[in-house]
């Protein structure tokens, strides 16, 4: 009975210490993806990552294709992009290169890209980080 007594209480002092240590455990900070976010956004700002996003929005197609339809659609910008897809319907390329070259326009696009979560991580992960 002892034995039986003692067996018991080690069974459940190791269940109450495993349960503390778990719930110590969840206390502890965890990354969450807002501090990721964050992280990302602040990287973003730098001009080497800057660099390397507007070379991803000349060479992949959904990146680029995003910031087109969002400067087309933008109030701001509409006017400017109407004329530039009219002199190039089919040349997405040249568009793009007409937005780099247009310090309002790529501003806009790269603001875009920053403040929208699935695609900064899509341009993040373009140029591996």
């Amino acid at each position: 009975m002892k034995k039986v007594l003692f067996i018991l209480s080690i069974v459940c002092f190791v269940g109450f210490t495993n349960s503390a240590n778990a719930q110590s455990l969840s206390k502890m900070k965890m990354p969450t993806s807002v501090d990721s976010d964050a992280q990302m956004k602040a990287m973003f700002d730098s001009p080497d990552v800057q660099k390397q996003v507007k070379e991803q929005l000349m060479k992949n197609p959904e990146l680029r294709d995003e910031a087109i339809n969002y400067l087309k659609d933008n109030p701001d910008t509409r006017k400017q992009m109407v004329e530039v897809i009219k002199n190039n319907p089919k040349a997405k390329n040249k568009i793009m290169q007409y937005i780099q070259d247009n310090p309002e326009l790529i501003k806009k696009a790269m603001d875009y890209i920053k403040n929208n979560p699935k695609l900064l991580k899509k341009a993040m992960s373009l140029i591996g980080m």
